[in-house]
């Protein structure tokens, strides 16, 4: 069905003013738990290393469990993991994600009958 209007809204948890979710943050904790690994998980998201730290630690700091925990090197090489939190926090997030999407939806639905057939 098309539509007329289409509402956009990114969704963004912050804690306490902060930024603690968003849609980079779950992509890269996804990356990480698929990687192994901080750095393949910010080449894979053309951002970089460092970035993909300062978003670790503001989780970390912001959340009351580590979200992403790291591995000293040895030998066969360090690594980072996400914790079971983690991976929790990331499938409650898609679950929001799916009903904000839904929502938005909703309001879309309201557009289209709220201003069919009148000229704006």
């Amino acid at each position: 069905m098309h539509r007329a209007f289409k509402i956009t809204a990114d969704l963004e948890i912050r804690k306490n003013g902060k930024l603690f979710l968003d849609r980079k943050r779950i992509e890269l904790l996804r990356r990480i738990r698929l990687t192994g690994s901080i750095l393949s998980a910010s080449k894979d998201m053309k951002m970089s290393y460092q970035m993909a730290w300062t978003y670790i630690k503001e989780m970390n700091a912001i959340s009351p469990l580590p979200v992403v925990t790291r591995r000293r090197g040895g030998i066969n090489g360090g690594g980072a993991g996400v914790t079971e939190y983690g991976v929790s926090l990331v499938r409650r997030f898609l679950l929001v994600k799916q009903k904000h999407e839904e929502y938005l939806s909703t309001l879309e639905d309201e557009m289209d009958l709220c201003f069919s057939g009148s000229r704006l």
